[in-house]
């Protein structure tokens, strides 16, 4: 009855008036939702439904005047062709294949086509039913997933960081070619192990309570925050790990995919300069220390003639107290007596105070930094650098902006950078004329806008060349025929090194001026 109804269909008659359920199938073919055709033997397209030619895109009358080979992809035909060929031959009753057909406007639309073979009352074939429907849209999707995992595997195969997916028992489902040149391992050799392969013993024992944990918990340690771990090489040498880590589900089961760079020569690296920085701080610490014995030497003559004084002191007044006592114990000779002790007592503490102050400039620094009271600072280092400005002529002015201003610092180390711009200005003054003004101005001030405070120490003296000013700062500048040309240059390290600057100013008149400022301490 089949076969009959679909000849009935293609033109045959069963009679002059068709049946009920020739219409039916009329109907059918006519306003099936899919495309409908029948195609000749020789590929002659008999008949098409609307949807057939809303498909492929050409119109009825168009389709009805040419065959399916026509409008065949070229690189689909072939496989078209062979499958009926198998039809004919009886290997078949029918196919199913994608495939493309060349629309009218050029361009190409996917199908998947299922063709029949109908067979007349004789058991000859006759002529094919077609099936159309339209697969562009999965067709799309499938190669856009193509696309997606050709791009996936080229940036996974091509990764400079090891990429693992492992499961949620911790086995590894794939690795990339990465991992080699990290770890040691071929992937081949990693697939289907534990992750904890890839890690020291002391660290793989708590790897599958970890996960355990995350499967029960949901807390992240590493998962979307990542973190620096220790993993393990194949030959049991360890190295640093950068470790990022997602987490994704497929088909309802948990995958993880790590991300894994070996940061083992950066960890290397920081740990050399790190022992570099700290032998160039030793080196430094010990230069800055030779340079402050260096500055006591070029001192030595007028400390000594300081300390003098008081010790001269005292040994007259003891003689006194020693003549007064000789005359006898009257109360006038007892006075007396007590008076010059009392004086040689002052001198011992004034010599006493000298000494401490140079062992306090001489000695190393600890490189510890307490809250010191700038003015305090800046007078203690005075009083040890103008011990003989007085005896050179020297006139000294103190000018206090800075009352009760603290800073964080190395009194010793910025004791000694006071100490070397005083120094260099009385070495300046000294060279003058007579009848010149031998003048040291020594300043402090608040800068507001900045959080600071400034130390400011002017001379009278000749000035530095325009030409010279820009590399004062510099190692081995000096204008000292005896000078190591180091002073300025670890001066600025000092200052530098507590958040400060020093600079030279412009020239106004004559002399020099270093200023120099430091960070306000607020507690």
């Amino acid at each position: 009855m089949l076969k009959q109804a679909l000849a009935a269909l293609s033109g045959s008659k069963t009679g002059d008036r068709r049946s009920a359920v020739d219409l039916r199938l009329e109907a059918s073919f006519e306003q099936a939702a899919v495309g409908m055709a029948h195609v000749a033997l020789d590929g002659r397209w008999l008949r098409v439904n609307e949807q057939c030619s809303a498909i492929i895109g050409y119109s009825k009358d168009e389709l009805l005047g040419g065959s399916f080979q026509n409008i065949t992809h070229p690189e689909d035909l072939p496989q078209d062709l062979a499958q009926v060929e198998r039809l004919l031959c009886g290997e078949a009753e029918r196919y199913s294949m994608d495939k493309r057909y060349i629309r009218k406007d050029g361009g190409s639309v996917w199908v998947h086509l299922t063709v029949t073979l109908i067979r007349d009352r004789g058991g000859s074939p006759d002529f094919f039913v077609v099936v159309i429907q339209d697969i562009s849209d999965r067709k799309h999707v499938e190669a856009s997933l193509v696309d997606s995992e050709a791009r996936y595997r080229a940036i996974f195969d091509s990764a400079v960081e090891a990429i693992a997916v492992i499961d949620s028992c911790g086995t590894i489902q794939s690795i990339n070619p990465a991992a080699q040149r990290i770890f040691g391992y071929a992937p081949a050799e990693l697939i289907g192990k534990n992750v904890r392969t890839l890690m020291p013993q002391r660290i793989a024992r708590e790897h599958d309570a970890y996960l355990n944990r995350y499967r029960t918990t949901h807390e992240r340690a590493i998962i979307g925050i990542g973190r620096e771990v220790e993993g393990m090489r194949k030959d049991g040498t360890p190295l640093s790990i950068d470790l990022s880590v997602a987490e994704w589900e497929r088909a309802g089961q948990t995958f993880f995919t790590g991300i894994m760079r070996d940061i083992t020569p950066r960890r290397e690296a920081e740990a050399a300069l790190r022992t570099s920085e700290e032998r160039l701080r030793s080196l430094q610490n010990e230069y800055a220390h030779l340079a402050r014995v260096n500055e006591m030497g070029e001192m030595a003559a007028a400390i000594a003639h300081e300390i003098n004084q008081p010790l001269t002191a005292i040994v007259n007044n003891l003689n006194a107290g020693l003549y007064a006592g000789k005359e006898g114990l009257t109360q006038g000779a007892f006075d007396e007596a007590q008076e010059v002790m009392v004086a040689a007592s002052e001198q011992a503490l004034r010599a006493g105070e000298i000494v401490r102050r140079l062992r306090e400039f001489v000695g190393k620094s600890t490189g510890e930094r307490r809250v010191e009271a700038i003015d305090t600072l800046v007078d203690a280092a005075s009083g040890l650098a103008l011990i003989d400005a007085a005896a050179n002529g020297i006139q000294v002015e103190r000018l206090t902006g800075a009352e009760g201003v603290q800073a964080r610092v190395d009194a010793v180390q910025i004791q000694q950078v006071i100490v070397n711009l005083i120094r260099n200005a009385m070495d300046a003054l000294v060279t003058l004329p007579p009848g010149l003004e031998r003048r040291i101005s020594i300043a402090t001030k608040v800068i507001e806008k900045n959080s600071a405070v400034e130390i400011r120490i002017a001379d009278t003296g000749p000035g530095i060349p325009e030409e010279l000013r820009s590399t004062v700062f510099e190692p081995f500048f000096t204008s000292k025929a005896k000078g190591m040309g180091m002073g300025l240059s670890v001066c600025r390290r000092l200052i530098e090194a507590h958040d400060g600057s020093i600079a030279l100013e412009a020239p106004g008149g004559t002399g020099a001026t270093f200023r120099l400022t430091l960070p306000q301490y607020r507690a």
